[in-house]
């Protein structure tokens, strides 16, 4: 395991920060911030693919679950099917921008 002033040394000797508190704070705020963005990213991209939130989809899928379920048919399963994993990876993206905007604020980053 790395330790701790070997890493942060290397960025203060090079003049990148000027001690291990700040380098630490400020590493922490861009890798949140990193985070935060590509989670952003992700929702809109969804947002923009079906044009509507991610209850509104949600409520569509259930629909569509119905529909497929009173009458079977192979394209719309093959459908539902990759809709259901968008949905996934939306809720995923939902739940982690929600966990880094809480570690955002807890930490005054």
């Amino acid at each position: 395991m790395i330790q701790m002033p070997t890493v942060i040394e290397a960025f203060i000797e090079r003049g990148m920060f000027t001690d291990s508190d700040t380098a630490i704070t400020e590493m922490a705020r861009s890798y949140t911030a990193h985070h935060i963005q590509r989670h952003q990213a992700t929702i809109k991209h969804l947002q923009a693919q079906y044009g509507m939130t991610y209850e509104q989809f949600t409520a569509y899928l259930r629909a569509r679950a119905e529909i497929l379920a009173q009458n079977p048919d192979p394209a719309l399963n093959e459908a539902v099917m990759q809709e259901e994993e968008d949905a996934l990876e939306w809720k995923i993206a939902l739940e982690m921008l929600h966990n880094w905007l809480s570690i955002q604020a807890e930490a005054s980053l």
